[in-house]
């Protein structure tokens, strides 16, 4: 007999979202399956995606139609989700919730009703009420939670409309953040006004949203049976919640415990709530900060609102409760240090203070953390009473633990037994018997140990000198190596010579190095303790200097340099120069009188003389590099100029010195800025790495480039004069634009006419490094003068080559607002001239901010009309749309706007633009001045406006 075959039951195929467009029907059937394929939340984001992209093309009534079936859909998919706002804004991006919102209202009321409603609530039909409700509650939750600054969540649905979504997905979040806070105290005036509400409501079901879309009368004739009914007390009480949350939000705490406690008052008329949706945790938070007592019904209440309640009634019970906790676990150890600040402001001295650290150094122990130092010296030193009290919290904690937290406490006890009390106290209680005997008979014999007297590093007693002579030195050097103050070290190593008068004592660290010149020096001194002060001075010096400390840093060469004057001029010379080093570096620009400048000026020369001098020793390359800074950033162009010797960096100064002496005649210092031009293409080739001889410096070779890349980036970010700031990142813009050779891209810069304009080795040249130290040294000049229009500018021209378009333009309003005074006076045309404006225009289309690119393509010459009607067609757009149309001043764009919205029946707004074409300003029988003041005034008011949005 053959065996059966069993078919193998096939794979159900997941239903697509466009089925239900073909039968709407379908929708409830498969949305009441609780493993439904797609899910609710999945279904909801491809119908408001989909009727987004559809939107941008309506041409025919078929696809005015699938669009709004699409809206009924999704909004019937939020109807199934009981209209929670919670699961709408985890399902969607910011922006599909807006749009899903903003459907809903259009669904149920008129094109003039606007987002909040100043009409008495009660007078409105019930699903007008619900759908503004939404918008406002959803409103008020975006303004919180964007208040505070997070990760941007990384997009895994669909992306935003029209392309390259994921790069613009940001910045029209942006618009909707921005008109939702511009609507903010309307929202909350007609949530308030919605408090009174005395009835009960319905909310809308698939049922009643398909017959409020397609059949109107039959909706009007549903029985009441057919709504879903919510009661008032489940309205008020969500809506006290949301209001609740803004007053906190906003520093209202009278109003916040108001809306707390009518939802407390209400909460037990609220059973099986349908609409209600609040997040209890937050809501015991914000009865805690409003000190009221929060509890659900038909629960306990919890240990931390027994603490709360505690600290209320005076710390009646409070360490129970600690201890109580030590066990549970349940509160927090945050709020646990929170009640031990309270205890200590009101009682610092006192018993309860110490057994509330006690409790909760135990709680630490139990969860690993670590315990505070004070508290254990605390307990070494405490009474006989409040030692015992540590060993019964310890002993009722164990009790109930497992093995692995006893070991922590034996672990903490071995810590704190170095007290001869406290292991009294362990030995006569229950806590012994954590210890085996052999491991308690260990405690007390290192106590035993511990309590012989401790050798001083003051004392010089013929023990400590004899004995334990090694212990003495050990402990001698151990405060040498933390110290930096000159006189203690001095104090030290006399100490270190008398016990040890054979011995030198700069080994003890791996990170005590000087200059080989220095140390050839040093060593040749015959007193060992001379070598050891030396020494020892220059390299605290160097530690004192990377800290930042100067004043000790130069306190230290001063004493080396007194140590030395008389026995090593070569060598004094060399400590004056590292004394140079630090006074520059502690110097801030512009701090220095005529003397001090005057005499800064002669010891940075007479340093720079000796670089190749045999008689001296050659300062180090960072002394030579800071002396070079110093002239260069106070302008002392022929300073630079007349030092005789030229190591890599200095060459690099006088080269920009022969161009910043002569930057106002650009014909003069071509042949220089030809010569820095090679300089930075030498530096940002592939084979930049310096070859060096055998004595270590570079060989500077023909060819080969002064110094390697990093070193060149950090130079140059030291420089702080404008000018040579100006000609750096002039030459890397310029070598920047030649590399990409895109023309619709360049970076505009200061001086553009006085490079070359070829590379004569393009592919030698590493364009990515051109473009990151151009990046980055932009930024740096930037932070330097964040003033300097045309810097601005450049960062702007950056980020637009990055496609960094709302970035772009907040740079490029920067760059123009000081030289407009605001835009109260025209932007100057050498800084924004058509390229700019189109570039702005750009950006605001890639934002989605159409009505904006229509208002920039009048400040073109001549207007651009195309771009501008092209815009106004789009139907998605993300900015304040017709807050903007009263800065259109051009009558066609005008006309063709009134023309457009007519077309699309939005009546409100073409109102505003008719009110607009017809202001008496825009006649065009008016004269030249009048219309040319009007153009101006109303330039001023976008760019403002713009200024506002983005800066």
């Amino acid at each position: 007999m053959e065996p059966q075959i069993i078919p193998r039951v096939p794979t159900p195929v997941p239903i697509l979202w466009f089925e239900f467009l073909l039968n709407q029907n379908q929708l409830e059937t498969h949305l009441s399956d609780p493993d439904a394929d797609p899910s609710a939340s999945q279904l909801l984001m491809q119908f408001v995606d989909q009727s987004i992209k559809a939107q941008g093309n309506l041409e025919t009534s078929v696809q005015v139609k699938k669009v709004r079936d699409l809206k009924i859909l999704a909004l019937k998919v939020a109807a199934h989700m009981k209209w929670n706002l919670g699961i709408i804004q985890e399902s969607l991006p910011l922006y599909m919730v807006h749009k899903l919102l903003k459907d809903f209202m259009e669904l149920v009321s008129n094109p003039e009703l606007k987002e909040q409603v100043m009409t008495t609530s009660d007078l409105l039909d019930d699903h007008i009420l619900m759908a503004f409700m939404l918008f406002n509650r959803w409103s008020v939750r975006v303004i919180i939670e964007n208040s505070y600054p997070t990760k941007p969540p990384k997009i895994t649905g669909p992306q935003a409309p029209n392309g390259n979504a994921a790069l613009n997905v940001a910045g029209i979040n942006d618009m909707v953040i921005k008109t939702v806070r511009d609507m903010t105290n309307e929202s909350i005036q007609f949530m308030e006004n919605s408090l009174s509400m005395p009835r009960d409501i319905t909310i809308p079901t698939i049922e009643t949203i398909h017959k409020l879309a397609y059949d109107f009368p039959a909706f009007l004739e549903m029985s009441l049976s057919d709504h879903c009914h919510i009661s008032n007390a489940e309205f008020i009480q969500q809506l006290c919640f949301d209001l609740g949350s803004y007053y906190f939000h906003c520093g209202q705490i009278e109003k916040t415990t108001g809306m707390l406690k009518k939802m407390l008052e209400i909460n037990s008329q609220v059973q099986d709530p349908v609409y209600c949706d609040i997040n209890k945790q937050k809501l015991k938070g914000l009865c805690a900060a409003c000190n009221l007592d929060f509890m659900p019904q038909g629960s306990q209440p919890s240990l931390e609102q027994r603490l709360a309640s505690s600290l209320k009634e005076e710390y009646k019970g409070l360490i129970d409760l600690l201890i109580e906790d030590n066990i549970l676990k349940e509160v927090t150890l945050q709020y646990r240090q929170l009640i031990q600040h309270d205890v200590h402001s009101k009682q610092p001295t006192s018993d309860l203070y110490l057994q509330v650290c006690t409790c909760n150094a135990v709680r630490q122990i139990m969860d690993g953390a670590p315990v505070n130092p004070k508290y254990i010296q605390i307990l070494k030193t405490a009474s006989k009473e409040n030692i015992t009290f540590f060993t019964m919290v310890c002993w009722k904690t164990v009790q109930k633990s497992d093995d692995r937290l006893k070991e922590k406490i034996k672990l903490f006890i071995r810590t704190i037994s170095s007290s001869s009390d406290v292991l009294r106290a362990i030995g006569s209680s229950e806590l012994k018997q954590l210890f085996t005997k052999d491991e308690f008979t260990e405690l007390i014999f290192q106590v035993d140990n511990q309590s012989q007297p401790a050798f001083s590093v003051r004392s010089n007693t013929v023990l400590q000198q004899k004995a334990n002579k090694a212990l003495y030195i050990g402990q001698i050097e151990q405060q040498l190596l933390t110290t930096n103050q000159h006189q203690r070290i001095q104090t030290l190593l006399t100490e270190l010579h008398r016990v040890a008068p054979n011995k030198r004592h700069s080994g003890l660290s791996e990170l005590w190095k000087v200059d080989k010149s220095y140390s050839f020096i040093i060593d040749g001194m015959g007193n060992k303790k001379l070598q050891d002060v030396v020494f020892l001075m220059l390299v605290k010096s160097r530690h004192c200097l990377q800290i930042k400390d100067f004043k000790t840093a130069r306190s230290l060469l001063t004493t080396a340099f007194d140590a030395v004057k008389d026995t090593s001029l070569k060598l004094g010379k060399a400590i004056q120069h590292e004394i140079l080093h630090v006074d520059i570096c502690a110097l801030k620009l512009g701090q220095q009188t005529a003397a001090e400048k005057n005499n800064m000026t002669h010891r940075a020369m007479g340093c720079l003389g000796t670089i190749q001098s045999d008689r001296d020793i050659p300062p180090r390359s960072e002394i030579v590099e800071r002396c070079l800074l110093y002239l260069l950033n106070y302008g002392m162009w022929f300073t630079v100029l007349n030092v005789k010797q030229r190591p890599p960096v200095v060459q690099l100064g006088q080269m920009l010195s022969e161009i910043c002496k002569d930057i106002s005649n650009i014909n003069s210092c071509r042949r220089q800025a030809k010569a820095l031009w090679d300089t930075f293409v030498q530096i940002f080739s592939s084979s930049n790495q310096l070859k060096r001889s055998a004595n270590g410096k570079p060989a500077n070779k023909a060819g080969q480039a002064l110094m390697n890349r990093m070193e060149f980036l950090s130079f140059i970010q030291l420089i702080e004069e404008p000018t040579v700031m100006s000609v750096i990142a002039s030459c890397l813009i310029k070598l920047h634009n030649v590399l990409k050779d895109d023309a619709g891209n360049e970076v505009y810069h200061q001086y553009p006419n006085l490079w070359p304009t070829t590379i004569t080795n393009v592919s030698s040249v590493v364009t990515d490094a051109v473009t990151s130290g151009m990046t980055q040294y932009v930024q740096h000049i930037i932070q330097h003068n964040p003033n300097q229009s045309s810097w601005l500018k450049s960062q702007a021209d950056i980020h637009y080559g990055d496609s960094q378009h709302a970035a772009a333009i907040k740079f490029y309003l920067q760059s123009a607002m000081l030289p407009s005074n605001f835009f109260t006076s025209p932007v100057p045309k050498q800084l924004w001239d058509d390229a700019v404006y189109r570039r702005i225009i750009k950006c605001c289309s890639y934002l989605k901010c159409h009505t904006q690119v229509a208002v920039f393509c009048q400040f073109l010459e001549p207007v651009d009309h195309p771009t501008a009607f092209k815009a106004l067609q789009e139907r998605i757009c993300y900015d304040a749309m017709d807050c903007l149309y009263h800065c259109f001043w051009d009558m066609g764009i005008l006309e063709y706007l009134i023309y457009i919205l007519n077309k699309r029946n939005e009546l409100v707004k073409k109102r505003k633009a008719v009110d607009v074409i017809g202001q008496v300003e825009l006649n065009s029988c008016n004269s030249t001045e009048i219309l040319s003041e009007v153009i101006k005034k109303r330039k001023t008011m976008m760019l403002q406006s713009m200024a506002k949005q983005y800066l």
